[in-house]
């Protein structure tokens, strides 16, 4: 077992999974007795490997990673025990009417962005389908309408590209490896940069000028009333207008995967206009050869 356990440590991918399988059944046992509910279980065993994994190069001594691992699983119970708490009365069990997905990798999708195999398989994906994922498992999008209505889309075209996306996602998954972190270290970096732009992008001229050129001089807006226009100076001039009126941007979320970026902001209005802006707004921007040739603007009612 030490032996095992120092493998996966140095980065032996076929280590680690062989960890996985062996201790997978003892720890659902486990997080079934404190959770009682299988769905649930199988989502804390997840966030316990996903943890475990991070943080194995922390583990001083090999032989204790069954301990190691029991403590980090107790704590996933526990922190899962107490969120439950704040949402859910103790007299009343909400059925839940999302389909609880029984496979690895689309629990992967709902819990860990940082993850090198998950960003290696979605890049396996066209741009149309990675955004959808993106929207559906990393967005505060609650439905299929409001995909469809942030995309200009029908949602028939949203259920059956998610579909096709999540079959062929099911069939890269095996052939992908965690050995290629490149499509995790772009993500990282196109986040910070748009984390940065939006953030400071109605204070800083400095930002302000570094978000604008990332857009194609050409490029094409798409607003979520299906109506189009063209050009980056639009989105100059929109948030210099936005300055005028005093509005700002706040609480920035960015998610990325190969071509494709989702910002999510906070809207904030001055005193003197309190109403001028919605209050969140979710920009989708498709990039070709590092610039921007399309983006979606979606604001909220």
């Amino acid at each position: 077992m030490k032996e095992v356990v120092k493998a996966a440590q140095s980065g032996d991918t076929s280590a680690w999974h062989l960890l996985y399988n062996q201790h997978y059944p003892w720890l659902y046992a486990g997080a079934l007795r404190m959770i009682g509910n299988s769905p649930d279980a199988k989502d804390i065993i997840q966030e316990t490997f996903v943890q475990a994994y991070l943080k194995l190069d922390q583990l001083k001594d090999p032989a204790a990673f069954p301990a190691w691992l029991k403590t980090i699983l107790t704590r996933c119970c526990y922190h899962s025990i107490r969120q439950r708490s704040r949402f859910i009365c103790p007299d009343v069990v909400k059925e839940r009417k999302e389909v609880q997905w029984q496979d690895e990798i689309n629990r992967q999708l709902d819990k860990y962005e940082l993850n090198t195999r998950l960003y290696n398989t979605l890049a396996c994906l066209s741009g149309i389908s990675q955004t959808i994922l993106l929207l559906r498992h990393f967005s505060s999008c609650q439905s299929y309408e409001e995909i469809a209505e942030v995309l200009s889309i029908p949602v028939g075209t949203v259920r059956s590209r998610l579909n096709q996306a999540r079959e062929k996602m099911s069939q890269q998954w095996a052939k992908s490896s965690d050995d290629n972190d490149n499509a995790v270290k772009q993500s990282d970096e196109w986040n910070s940069l748009y984390g940065a732009c939006f953030t400071y992008a109605h204070s800083s001229l400095s930002y302000r000028e570094k978000l604008i050129t990332t857009f194609d001089k050409g490029l094409e807006i798409i607003f979520s009333s299906g109506k189009k226009a063209f050009g980056r100076l639009l989105i100059q001039g929109l948030i210099e207008e936005d300055m005028t009126y005093g509005n700002t941007f706040s609480n920035v979320h960015v998610v990325s995967s190969g071509p494709v970026s989702i910002i999510e902001t906070h809207n904030r209005n001055s005193v003197e206009y309190p109403d001028r802006c919605p209050e969140n707004s979710i920009f989708v921007l498709f990039r070709e050869n590092s610039n921007v040739r399309r983006i979606h603007i979606h604001n909220s009612r």
